[in-house]
């Protein structure tokens, strides 16, 4: 079970995956900060091997030590970009699960959230990274999921939303949650860190990603049989993955709308494609494990918050 944060907890802030630049830092310190929360950090995290936050074994270090601290009482990723799948060897488990407290990141982030989940049962915050743009949707989220003692956290799409969003199949489902960023989800199959999506409702956010790419994705994933016994599934609202993005000298392209619709309508469950999620500035927290409703014709997700204490 987890802690609801109170004023002046102490959030440790990471870096698993790509470097950091002082700005993203200070941002993510004032965002903290605007929830009445701290701060707290290595020297580490300014570390900088090539395109990631320091050495593999530097990532790992600095996890460890965020869990092993009994003053933090969450830990919060600065940012995503690459590198999470390569230390998941190197974790400690055991101290993860005995030091239980919620991880919050998303799209990289989600490799780590998974196999946290896979390998110990807890529960990981799939939704913003510290240095994202806490607009009032985004802070109002997170302070519904993490500071009020309420039971459940509805999101709908915003009224005001500029972003598509369409049933794909009509329906409502009940299940957990599991999904993440569709590149790491593609990442983790056939590894040790991959969970059963069976009898789940499952999410998934994707960036600059083209449409065949989309389609190549989501086929794998059908042919390795993820989705025979989906109860839901929730699309976020992709960014930068339309054909236009990517035509080159105006070749012909499905649409992202296309794609989607025609590959996973024919699966008849429940699914739904626009919620906020994903590399955007509305952002709403879901979190791995949790058990939640979900109706594609309403476009609402209930999630019922029975892991906080």
């Amino acid at each position: 079970m987890y802690k609801f944060f109170n004023k002046n907890d102490k959030i440790g802030l990471i870096s698993p995956a790509s470097f950091i630049t002082k700005e993203k830092l200070n941002n993510t310190i004032a965002n903290i900060e605007n929830f009445g929360l701290k701060a707290i950090y290595f020297k580490s995290i300014f570390d900088k091997k090539a395109y990631f936050s320091g050495t593999d074994k530097e990532r790992t270090n600095e996890l460890h030590k965020m869990y092993a601290d009994k003053s933090v009482k969450g830990i919060l990723c600065v940012r995503g970009g690459y590198g999470t799948l390569r230390i998941l060897d190197f974790l400690d488990y055991s101290l993860i699960k005995n030091n239980s407290k919620p991880l919050i990141g998303y799209s990289d982030i989600s490799a780590l959230l998974i196999a946290i989940y896979k390998k110990t049962g807890q529960i990981g915050f799939h939704g913003v990274v510290g240095a994202s743009i806490f607009n009032k949707f985004t802070f109002d989220n997170f302070k519904e999921m993490f500071l009020n003692k309420n039971e459940v956290v509805k999101s709908n799409i915003p009224k005001s939303s500029n972003n598509e969003h369409y049933t794909i199949f009509p329906g409502k489902a009940k299940g957990k949650l599991i999904g993440g960023n569709l590149s790491i989800l593609i990442s983790l199959l056939a590894t040790p860190y991959d969970v059963s999506w069976d009898n789940k409702i499952v999410f998934i956010e994707e960036t600059n990603e083209a449409p065949y790419k989309i389609d190549r994705m989501l086929t794998q994933l059908i042919l390795a049989g993820k989705f025979k016994k989906v109860k839901g599934i929730i699309f976020g609202t992709f960014n930068k993955c339309e054909g236009k993005d990517f035509r080159i000298n105006n070749e012909d392209t499905f649409s992202l709308k296309e794609v989607i619709s025609e590959i996973i309508k024919p699966l008849n469950i429940p699914s739904a494609y626009g919620f906020p999620f994903g590399h955007i500035e509305n952002q709403i927290i879901l979190p791995i494990g949790a058990k939640a409703n979900f109706d594609a014709c309403n476009f609402q997700i209930s999630i019922i918050k029975d892991f906080f204490d």
